[in-house]
Order: C-alpha cells, then sequence, then structure tokens
C-alpha cells in the first residue's frame, strides 16, 4: 500500500459492517419507497421484494469474490475492482461516476424524508431544516474519525430492530389476508414496473465495500458480512412489506407520508406508533450515515490515481479522515435539498447503479480469464460454472432493468457521462503535467495485490 493509504485508519470490525450493511439497506427504501410503490403493484410488492432476493445475493455473492482479493484492502469498491481487472482507469471511472451523482442525490432525499417525518411528532416542523441539520450532524460524526462513525452506526441500527420487531411481530397476527386477493392485483405489469422503484432499498449494500481500506482484516470479514447481511435485509423486506399490505390498502400506503407508522397504528397503541416512527427515523438516519461514505471515498480514491485533484484525498493529520472530501459533498448535499433537485438526480442516477453493477457482473465473468492472478488470489473463490450463474444472474437481470430505464433518462445519462468523460479527461491531463505515472500505479497496485 502507499503511505497515502495507509493514512486511513483501520478501526472498523466486523459489528460495524454488520452495521453499515443492514442500516444502509433498512432505510429509505422499506420505509418510504414501499408505499409508493403500491401505487404501481398494489398488494403485491412483498412477491416483487421476495424476487429479488435471488438477484441482490448473487450481485452481493460478486461483491465478495473481489473483496476477498487483495483488492479488499482499498477503499473505493466497484471502481478499484474494474479498473484493476480491466486495467482500465477509464471504465472505472465512468462506470462509478453515475452512482456517485445517485448517492450524493440519496443523501439529500433521505435527509429530507427525515425531516418529513419528523412531522409525525412535530407536524410545524420544517423538513429542509431539519435534514440540514441531520446532514452536518453525521458529516462532524464521520469527519471526527470512524471508529465514531462505526458507535453511532451500531446504535440506531439496534433502535432500528426494536421498532420492527414492535411493527412486525403483532403485525403478522393482525394481517388480512384479503388484501392479498387478488396476488397480481395490477397485473404482472404491474409488479414488473414497481421492481426498479423497490431496488432504491436493496441499492447501497457494496456501500460495504468502500470502507474496506479502514476495516480490519478486511478480505476475511467482509465477504461474509456480504452475504449475512443481505440475507438478513431479504428476510426484514418481505415481512414488513407482507404486514403493511395486510393491514392497510395499498392506496393508502401509496398517499402516506408515514406510511409504517401509519400501519402500527392499526393495530398498536399510540405508544407503538411512536415507536415505530423512531425506528423509521433511526432507519433514514443508518442510511444517511452509511451513505456519506460513497461520494467522500470516490472523491478520495479517484483523487489517489489523479483522475481529480490531489487535494480532494488529503487526510486529516489526527482524525485521519478524507476530511476535504466530507466537506465539499456535504456542501453538494445541503444545496440540493434547499433547491429540491434530489429526487431528480437519484432518479436520474439510479440508472448508474443498475449499470454499476452491469459491469460488476461482467467483470467477475472475465475475472478468471483476464486476470487469473487476481482471481486465484481471491480467498472466497467459487467456481468458474458458479461465477458464470452468478454473474449471469446480475448481467440479465441488471441489463434488463437498464433497458427498461434508460429510455425515461436517456438523454441525462448521455450528458451526465459526458460531463464525467470530461472531468477524467481533465484529471489524467493534469496528472500527466504533475508527472503522475499512471501505468506504474497500475502496475504497482497489480504487484501489491499479489504480495
Amino acid at each position: 500500500m502507499t503511505g497515502k493509504q495507509n493514512k486511513l485508519r483501520r478501526d472498523l470490525g466486523p459489528i460495524s459492517g454488520y452495521a453499515t450493511i443492514i442500516g444502509i439497506l433498512v432505510g429509505a427504501g422499506i420505509f418510504r419507497v414501499t408505499g409508493e410503490a403500491g401505487a404501481v403493484a398494489g398488494s403485491s410488492v412483498p412477491l416483487a421484494y421476495l424476487l429479488f432476493a435471488p438477484i441482490i445475493i448473487c450481485t452481493a455473492l460478486t461483491y465478495s469474490v473481489f473483496v476477498s482479493t487483495p483488492l479488499g484492502n482499498r477503499p473505493g469498491g466497484a471502481y478499484i475492482h474494474i479498473s484493476r481487472t480491466f486495467k482500465s482507469y477509464y471504465l472505472g471511472f465512468i462506470a462509478m461516476w453515475m452512482k456517485l451523482i445517485a448517492f450524493i442525490g440519496a443523501l439529500a432525499f433521505m435527509s429530507t424524508s427525515f425531516g418529513e417525518y419528523l412531522t409525525f411528532f412535530y407536524p410545524t416542523a420544517d423538513p429542509k431544516l431539519w435534514a440540514s441539520i441531520a446532514l452536518i450532524f453525521f458529516y462532524g460524526i464521520n469527519m471526527v474519525g470512524i471508529k465514531h462513525y462505526g458507535h453511532i452506526q451500531t446504535f440506531m441500527l439496534g433502535i432500528l430492530m426494536v421498532s420492527i420487531l414492535v411493527l412486525v411481530i403483532p403485525g403478522l397476527f393482525a394481517v388480512d389476508l384479503s388484501y392479498y386477493d387478488p396476488i397480481l392485483p395490477m397485473g404482472f405489469g404491474g409488479l414488473m414496473k414497481a421492481m426498479p422503484m423497490l431496488f432504491f432499498s436493496y441499492a447501497g449494500f457494496e456501500t460495504l465495500s468502500q470502507i474496506a481500506g479502514e476495516t480490519k482484516d478486511p478480505t476475511r470479514t467482509l465477504p461474509m458480512i456480504f452475504i449475512r447481511g443481505v440475507l438478513v435485509s431479504v428476510v426484514i423486506f418481505v415481512l414488513m412489506s407482507f404486514v403493511a399490505f395486510g393491514v392497510l390498502p395499498a392506496e393508502a400506503l401509496a398517499s402516506s407520508q408515514s406510511a409504517m407508522a401509519d400501519v402500527a397504528g392499526v393495530y398498536l397503541p399510540s405508544w407503538g406508533s411512536g415507536i415505530v416512527a423512531i425506528g423509521a427515523m433511526s432507519a433514514f438516519l443508518t442510511s444517511i450515515n452509511g451513505s456519506i461514505l460513497v461520494p467522500s471515498r470516490m472523491f478520495f480514491v479517484f483523487s489517489e490515481d489523479r483522475l481529480m485533484p490531489p487535494i480532494l484525498s488529503k487526510v486529516h493529520p489526527k482524525w485521519r479522515t478524507p476530511y476535504v472530501s466530507l466537506i465539499i459533498s456535504a456542501m453538494i448535499s445541503i444545496t440540493l435539498i434547499w433547491t429540491k433537485s434530489s429526487l431528480f438526480l437519484l432518479n436520474t442516477g439510479l440508472i448508474g447503479i443498475f449499470i454499476i453493477y452491469l459491469i460488476q457482473g461482467i467483470a467477475l465473468i472475465s475475472l478468471p480469464y483476464v486476470n487469473p492472478s487476481l482471481y486465484e488470489s481471491a480467498k472466497f473463490k467459487p467456481p468458474i460454472p458458479v461465477l458464470w450463474f452468478m454473474g449471469g444472474v446480475v448481467i440479465i437481470s441488471m441489463g434488463y432493468f437498464t433497458i427498461i430505464t434508460v429510455s425515461n433518462v436517456y438523454l441525462w445519462v448521455l450528458i451526465g457521462g459526458l460531463i464525467g468523460t470530461g472531468i477524467y479527461g481533465i484529471g489524467r491531463s493534469m496528472g500527466k503535467k504533475e508527472g503522475f505515472d499512471y501505468e506504474a500505479r497500475m502496475n504497482q497496485d497489480m504487484v501489491e495485490e499479489m504480495e
């Protein structure tokens, strides 16, 4: 590892890893998007979550292979995996660019959703103001040390899990199965139409790979955390959505600003609804806290590879966090909250997440052939036929979602891609002027991976 990379402190253990992946997954998606999906799929939403399970598990297994290689010691996630597998900086950069946009939009969206849920307790609260306060608070936590991030993430996940138990256990006895007759009220077309929307619930689990450079023994611990964390989240999604659509009509859930609290109000006393509302806010906060890692670490690793200005990879001398990248991403996200443009960026950038998973699937299938030494170094190394199955599921599903989504945002995807290409070109040009040797850096990484 280079000296600059070693400045990131490895303070996160397995518990923080589970808190990261589950806290990000069980967040805005299940508490906000689930109800909205009912408008297009009706009560078949739990079935849609269940159909996603094999897709997202295969995607998680794909990441598990890469983080079990020496690449898993570095931050950067799919950017590092793709660029080092194919030995192409541009392919890794452009694949991650739209995802970077999506996560900045998601941060502002989830912060605003937290502010809106707060009105359950304080109807006069200004959602934008409280969204900004929450975002500034968690950026501050992330600034002063990754260990503090892990502690608060674990604490908030505990609150969230209590609220889920309060919602689900008695809720299972309150379900009216007549709400599920017919099983596909909007037809199969409605079910498929809802799936890209519900994908937002599953998107973000790969954030775990962004903290690989700050995790203890990541190549050994992270692969299983990926798999177990996703499995736990799948069970939670199916149970929560089954209860929600079993006690309230889909139309009521679709129009609610606090859907799960409204669900709890059907069969729990007022204190129970309050606990669920607190859990919902904890869900948004765990998602916010975890998602902050993505843009800041992406700016950091792009800067390390001299695709962005060197200042973005500066590490605080005391806290050893990428504080410049954190400050810049915070300023962008808060601006989005007040200009109400976060949802636009989120919807535009969601296709970027489809694309990054698609390319990651292609990288997995290609790995034994284009970089056999890296494949052999993996501690989690499924046989090649299994790799083809896993990668095939990811490629087919993410290819489908990309095709049906791109028609609505193709112009903005094209513009975003051109902007990303321009930034990449400028970064490479500046790096060459500084004398940065890109080929040597790539070769150095490949040598270090095998050591």
